[in-house]
């Protein structure tokens, strides 16, 4: 007969890598630690309150809801720690680096810089969504709001403000890719006319 902690592993592994995505995504602003701390919270307090999610085929909704939930307190904490004294800091080697910079392309990039630009909450319900795959319905409960328009305003906010912000850096890209063009040009046209006057010498 299968433990709490199999049966735990078992539903947790085909919703890992999503989670994993969404650990990553939500801390698109803050350090890999950060990342990797959220995700390690979020297994420990699932795992010790597994017991208390009596319909396991919600698993998905109950653990990401974890997830958000150690996200705010991580940043709350940040917020008391500017009060408090701080103590050294906590090493964890216990889970690979979930935020590596190093796989990331142009677009990936881009979408980060583009999450920035958004609030803890739009950031987590829009993740949820497009990343989770949760309805209108679940986001409404992970995030404990009460209406359904609330959650819908959020994801219309979230998606104008990434929109606005891509478009705008596409925008300055384009910019400079022809400052850099026309500066080759003249380089180009400059070396031309001075060839003759070399070739004079």
């Amino acid at each position: 007969m299968k433990n709490n902690k199999d049966i735990f592993i078992e539903l947790l592994r085909p919703e890992y890598s999503d989670a994993l995505k969404y650990c990553k995504a939500l801390c698109s602003k803050r350090s890999a630690e950060d990342a990797q701390d959220v995700l390690q919270q979020s297994f420990l307090k699932a795992l010790e309150n597994f017991d208390s999610l009596s319909d396991k085929s919600k698993f998905k909704s109950w653990f990401f809801k974890i997830i958000t939930r150690e996200f705010y307190n991580l940043i709350r904490n940040d917020f008391w720690k500017k009060f408090l004294p701080v103590g050294n800091p906590k090493s964890n080697n216990e889970f690979p680096n979930v935020y590596s910079r190093q796989d990331e392309n142009g677009t990936g990039m881009l979408l980060r810089k583009a999450l920035s630009v958004i609030s803890n909450e739009e950031r987590s319900a829009i993740l949820l969504f497009e990343i989770g795959g949760f309805s209108i319905e679940e986001i409404r409960n992970i995030q404990n709001e009460k209406s359904l328009s609330s959650i819908k305003s959020r994801l219309s906010r979230a998606r104008k403000k990434m929109k606005d912000f891509i478009e705008k850096e596409e925008e300055n890209l384009n910019k400079q890719i022809l400052n850099k063009t026309i500066n080759i040009g003249d380089i180009n046209n400059e070396t031309i006319r001075l060839l003759p006057e070399t070739d004079g010498k």
